[in-house]
This record gives C-alpha cells, structure tokens and sequence, in this order.
C-alpha cells in the first residue's frame, strides 16, 4: 500500500458515515464539497455499495491540505496519486 508523501498527518476511513448513522448518499452531499473524487460514476457506485473510502493528508505542513474520496480503498490510493502528480 503506497500512500502520499506527507510530512503532517494523513487520515484513511471508511464507512465514516456509518458511524453517525447517515446513508452514503446523504454523507455524499453534505461533504461532497470537501472530497475529490474521480467522477460521477464512482460516486454512484459508492452510494449503491453503500461504501466510502476517504484520505485526507497534508503534504508539507499542517495547514494545506488534500482530500479524496472513493467506493473502494484501490480508488481512494488511486486518486491520491493522481492528485499528488498534479
């Protein structure tokens, strides 16, 4: 498992809206705007399995960050290295 370089924190979760008993398709539009995601379908398909792979981390200090979002934890690594080669 390859993560981001990041030399403050970084953060792996899933199902978190499980956790305050919310659907993935309510969790999807409350935070949606916080998370990168590949597109559309990949966010249908997280709300059909009702799973949601997220990971936040900060690249350099504690202050900017990066954050994505996926229906698998392949898809969420996946994601994070395209945004770290951008």
């Amino acid at each position: 498992m390859k993560f981001p370089k990041h030399e403050a924190s970084l953060t792996l979760q899933h199902n978190d809206h499980k956790n305050v008993y919310q659907s993935a398709f309510d969790w999807i539009d409350e935070y949606h705007q916080h998370y990168q995601w590949k597109d559309e379908e990949a966010k249908q398909r997280a709300i059909e399995t009702d799973s949601i792979w997220t990971l936040q981390w900060y690249p350099i200090t504690p202050i900017g960050f990066f954050a994505v979002a996926a229906p698998t934890l392949e898809e969420v690594l996946a994601m994070a290295q395209e945004v770290e080669s951008q």
